[in-house]
Parts: C-alpha cells; structure tokens; sequence
C-alpha cells in the first residue's frame, strides 16, 4: 500500500491553501474549558458509513488528494446546534492501494460509538477541536453495561480535566482510588453542559 503523510508542522488546518507550508504549527491539548467552549457543537454520535474520494488540490491541481465524508447519526445533541444530516468532511483517507494520513487526526469506522467536539466543518483539515483531542470513542463495560468514555489514544477518561493530557497518557485515578471507575457518557455529557461560558451558551443552544 501506497501511504502518503501530513505533518503537521507543514500544513495548514484550514481551507483553502490546504496544503501550503505553516512551519512551526502543532497541535496543543486544550483544557476542559477551551475543548468545550471552541467547538460549534457536541454531539454523541455513531458511524453510519466513511466515504473517501479523489479530490482537486487547490494549491496544484497535478496532484489530487484522498478527502473522506463521514456520516454520523446523532444520539445525543450535548451542546450547539448540529445540522441535519452531519456529515463531517476531512483530509485524509484510503483508496484502493493508495493511502493519504493526517498525523493527529482519529480514524473513523462504521458503527464506532463516540463523543465529538465539532468545528469547523468544511473548513479544517479535520473538524475536531485539537484533532484527536476532540474525539472519545465509548467503550461498552460488558459485565456493568455501562457507556465509557475513552480518549482516542485509547485510555480511559476518569476526570475532565485529563482531556489536557497527551492522547495516550494513561489517567493516574485508579492508582489513587481502586475504587475509581471512567466516566460514562451521561456524565460526561452534563459535565460539558456545565463548562458552556454564559457568552457562549446563545452559539450553543
């Protein structure tokens, strides 16, 4: 397989000029409150089909790039005002033997459970809040049936304010408490609720 590579430190995030050089661009953790307050929406949403395409490079158009829709059924609006259908538009994706990656940016498969911070749709290389940072894949505890929340390095999410570690940085709270258990989506979702700033709540009703 044919695998090409953006890094971050040479593209920019937004459209157009997608593919000109931005040196020294990288991706910070946001905190709580700037994951919450910097997305246009929240929702909890699984995957209904991934769908990757040729498309013309602005910057020259000799040389396409993969870009991939991904259609989300909404099961819960948390914040802002998804439109209908939400179809997220990216860079990056697969075709036959040939593969685009954005460094940074979650992999989406069909039936995946999670919860995303949205923005930018259409206009970003990957409509997330900070990337994989705004992305937590729901894991289903077979022996409680209870919804938990994940980051998308693969770690449980047990606090809020682990959203500002890196991707795969594995929560200290089991350590300090046997007893400590990740958060479940209905958690997570009123913890969210409760970090929209008074001057934001009108963007995210």
């Amino acid at each position: 397989m044919k695998c090409s590579r953006l890094s971050l430190l040479l593209v920019v995030l937004t459209l157009p000029g997608l593919f000109s050089l931005a040196r020294g661009t990288t991706i910070i953790a946001p905190d709580f409150d700037q994951l919450v307050n910097s997305a246009d929406y929240v929702v909890r949403a699984t995957v209904k089909s991934v769908t990757s395409e040729w498309r013309q490079n602005p910057d020259n158009p000799r040389k396409p790039y993969i870009g991939t829709q991904v259609e989300l059924e909404v099961l819960e609006v948390i914040s802002g005002t998804p439109p209908s259908p939400l179809i997220l538009d990216l860079v990056g994706g697969r075709i036959g033997d040939k593969q685009l990656v954005v460094d940074g940016a979650p992999r989406f498969e069909p039936g995946q459970e999670s919860i995303l911070f949205i923005q930018g749709n259409g206009r970003q290389i990957v409509p997330l809040v900070g990337m994989k940072h705004g992305h937590y894949p729901v894991r289903r505890d077979p022996r409680t049936g209870d919804n938990q929340v994940m980051r998308s390095g693969g770690k449980f999410l047990y606090h809020e304010a682990e959203v500002a570690l890196p991707t795969a940085a594995a929560s200290a709270a089991p350590a300090r408490d046997p007893r400590a258990r990740p958060l479940n989506t209905s958690e997570f979702a009123t913890r969210i609720r409760s970090h929209v700033k008074p001057h934001d709540r009108e963007r995210h009703q």
